[in-house]
């Protein structure tokens, strides 16, 4: 397992963070959540995904950037963390509810099982009623659907 250091990449504070035990091996729930164009099957909203650009050795994995249609919205990611079967984190570019996001997937074997832990830190952006609607309502929403779709996929 490699270390991942968040500052490296974000000073935003942590804004939401999700966890879940996966009664699948580990390996089973790498294979889904690092399967970008796979997103579709589990990621509620995530309607289409582009790979736009590999990673220096030409694969999808630390360095690569994909574009994720969001509803109506066009989330331009990089990859920044890529470490198998343990977890990856991504960057999205500045959009109009958050800015110098960073999102950290990390997976941790427990028995058969997998704990994962999913992390939001973000600068909320925009009034305030819509910064608030973000946090409480529709990012932990969207991320507790994509964590029960995951869980169906999983088994």
């Amino acid at each position: 397992m490699k270390t991942f250091e968040i500052k490296q990449f974000t000073n935003s504070p942590l804004q939401i963070t999700k966890k879940k035990i996966i009664y699948a091996p580990i390996e089973r729930v790498w294979e889904i959540v690092a399967d970008h164009k796979g997103m579709t099957q589990w990621m509620p909203m995530i309607k289409h995904v582009d790979l736009v650009k590999a990673d220096n050795d030409g694969e999808w994995g630390q360095g690569c950037e994909r574009h994720c249609q969001f509803g109506p919205d066009l989330l331009k990611e990089k990859i920044v963390h890529w470490d198998p079967p343990y977890g990856y984190a991504y960057r999205i570019e500045d959009m109009h509810l958050v800015k110098d996001h960073l999102a950290y997937i990390k997976l941790t074997k427990n028995g058969g099982s997998t704990e994962l832990v999913w992390e939001q830190y973000y600068i909320p952006n925009g009034i305030a009623p819509k910064r608030w609607i973000a946090k409480n309502i529709m990012l932990p929403t969207v991320m507790a659907k994509a964590l029960k779709n995951l869980t169906k996929k999983a088994a």
